[in-house]
């Protein structure tokens, strides 16, 4: 059972993984929080565009989520395993499956949504759904919920037609049975193998060829650039200690908060219920707000406020809870609907109230009870906390301000930061590519990359790494590249020149032994050309490492011999260089031992899940050759020629 596990979850797996998998990774929860914008076309989907503002957006979040998830990954690595190409694929990929899925007449209506956005702990607080938060969050990400709710009914849209081909698939037990005969089928071989590090050392360079070599390819062996790096930085933890509170600003301050809550709508909160009718698609204002009079007429001919918000309410955070938004205090609404719930008296419908959102009926249940301040003693430690974060951040600021002038006004860092009372700190000899912590950053590295500062010896800019942390450099000092001396690098060269020698008598050695298994050589025959040894290995498993992977594939793609003998000799290069000859000399089916009925259901399912997976692909290949797509990979280069 489990080589059967490790089979379906093998080189198939793999493949799936790169060709479906990773695009919807790349869309996932992201997605709904790209705004859109200009940006010149990089594709065209079906008559859809997709702007190079939008790859690169897709890009960075993809980045981030893969940071969070490795921090320690190497920046380069990084760069080079998500790139603009690849995503760009997979947002190809999405937009294909949407235009599949929508001319398939495929829809998910604003009820199925509901549980999905309620439970989303970003828009949850104390555990429950809060329509406040719900909204705060999409603001402070540039989305509306109609937006944000229309992203979601997409993916869920596309994930529907996934599901079609992926969940809908089966496997019937003959199909696991010869799975398992092939997936679990074990394979003996005999080889001799040619191995090029004991050839490598078999081989001895002399002085004067290690000599010869370096001057012959000088290049190779620089050291690169290297400079001493001057930087001043500037954080909000430096100006702590710079910065007191007394109890008198702590009480100053108490009193201050405990008037603007006597003052505020806090005190006077509301309990809000709405019904928001959307504006939007086919309908616009005026269609609105005539079934906004029809939800009214409904409410006014007996039907609760509650039922009205779930047949009526397009907002999905409230319409399956009687169109409840809780208690709300003022700044927490549009302004439009505040101003019509100060002027309800509770259990009052009002009449339709029109906000960037759509149109509203609201109703105000109660009005919340007055709250009372706690008392000083116990808000003493927070409010001192508050006040001395606020005076270090207002005494950065002030400082960061000076710092941006200064940097262009001269000429050097020690004058910009002696007038900010920091100090200037120089990196040892580095190069640009393995700089010291804290400017082992990207932005760092282009701000030393620039003409300014690389070629013209000026200050950067000022560089925020982070909220409340900020940084500028120059280049102090530059070594040019050098040549290595030669006794540091004699024994690489001597090596080197040993790889050489070895790979080009394993390339003779290969085409001789070509010659012989066509003359009808035996495996003894080419292990003593290889001045090796004949070896034995049973029990290859797919998948299998030794003797080598290209060994074991090998093996296995090999016909069974007749019962008793051998396969002819095969002849492979592996992966290190090596010259392996085998011969295939027993082979044992799988499906031995009978499952259970628990193991054969979910062998079955496995199977069905695989095939599901590779059905899919087959259809994602039939949309893109088959769909309206034009590529512009080469605007993905923002410097590239517009008619590109």
């Amino acid at each position: 059972m489990q080589e059967f596990r490790r089979f379906v979850r093998g080189p198939v797996g793999k493949v799936l993984l790169a060709a479906i998998i990773l695009p919807f990774v790349i869309s996932g929860f992201y997605g709904y929080f790209v705004g859109g914008g200009s940006g010149d076309v990089v594709a065209e989907v079906e008559g859809n565009s997709i702007t190079r503002r939008a790859v690169s957006q897709r890009v960075e979040r993809v980045r981030d989520m893969l940071r969070q998830q490795s921090p320690n990954m190497n920046p380069a690595m990084l760069d080079s395993f998500v790139r603009p190409e690849m995503v760009l694929d997979g947002l190809v990929n999405e937009q294909l499956i949407l235009s599949a899925a929508e001319n398939a007449g495929m829809v998910y209506s604003v009820n199925q949504l509901n549980p999905m956005i309620q439970s989303q702990p970003l828009f949850q607080e104390e555990g429950k759904f809060s329509n406040v938060r719900f909204e705060r969050e999409l603001r402070a990400r540039g989305m509306t919920p109609q937006s944000y709710i229309r992203g979601l009914r997409q993916d869920m849209v596309k994930e529907q037609y996934r599901s079609g081909f992926m969940a809908t698939d089966f496997a019937l037990p003959a199909e696991l049975n010869e799975q398992r005969r092939l997936g679990e089928q074990v394979r003996d071989i005999r080889y001799a193998q040619l191995d090029l590090n004991e050839l490598r050392n078999s081989f001895t360079v002399s002085d004067e060829e290690v000599e010869a070599y370096y001057t012959d390819n000088q290049g190779e062996f620089m050291r690169p650039e290297e400079f001493r790096i001057a930087y001043v930085e500037l954080s909000t933890d430096d100006y702590a200690d710079k910065v007191s509170v007394s109890d008198e600003d702590v009480a100053a301050e108490y009193e201050v908060r405990k008037a603007i809550m006597e003052d505020s709508a806090a005190n006077t909160a509301r309990h809000v219920s709405h019904i928001l009718i959307e504006v939007g698609g086919d309908r616009d204002l005026e269609a609105a707000k005539a079934r906004a009079e029809e939800a009214a007429s409904a409410i006014a001919g007996g039907m609760s406020f509650a039922d009205a918000a779930a047949q009526y309410s397009d907002d999905p955070g409230s319409a399956n809870a009687g169109g409840d938004l809780g208690v709300v205090s003022k700044g927490a609404l549009p302004e439009e609907m505040e101003t019509a719930i100060e002027a309800l008296s509770p259990d009052v419908v009002s009449e339709p109230v029109v906000s960037d959102a759509g149109v509203h009926l609201i109703k105000v249940t109660n009005v919340a009870e007055k709250r009372d301040m706690p008392p000083l003693e116990e808000l003493a430690g927070q409010i001192r906390a508050d006040l001395q974060q606020a005076r270090a951040e207002a005494l950065l600021s002030d400082d960061v301000a000076t710092l941006e002038e200064l940097l262009y006004e001269h000429g050097d860092l020690q004058s910009p930061a002696e007038q900010v009372n920091t100090q200037v700190l120089t990196t040892d000899w580095v190069p640009l590519s393995s700089l010291p912590a804290p400017l082992a950053t990207p932005r760092v590295q282009q701000a030393l990359g620039t003409q300014e500062v690389r070629s013209e010896g000026h200050n950067s800019e000022l560089i925020e790494l982070s909220q409340g942390h900020y940084l500028a450099v120059r280049i102090a000092d530059e070594k040019p590249a050098e040549a290595m001396p030669l006794e540091e690098v004699t024994f690489a060269i001597r090596e080197r020149i040993k790889g050489d020698m070895a790979a080009d008598k394993v390339q003779t050695l290969f085409a001789e032994a070509e010659t012989r298994i066509a003359e009808g050589a035996d495996l003894e025959t080419l292990a003593s050309l290889f001045d090796t040894q004949v070896e034995e290995q049973e029990g290859l498993q797919r998948g299998g490492a030794e003797p080598s992977m290209e060994v074991v594939n090998g093996a296995f793609a090999l016909p069974r011999p007749a019962e008793g003998e051998a396969s002819d000799l095969a002849l492979i290069r592996t992966g290190n260089g090596s010259v392996v000859a085998y011969q295939l000399t027993r082979v044992e089916d799988g499906n031995a031992d009978p499952l259970n009925a628990q193991q054969q259901m979910a062998a079955l399912s496995e199977l069905s899940n695989v095939e599901g997976q590779r059905n899919f692909r087959q259809v994602l290949a039939l949309l893109r050759e088959e769909g309206d797509v034009e590529l512009f990979p080469a605007r993905l280069n923002p410097n590239a020629d517009d008619s590109q």
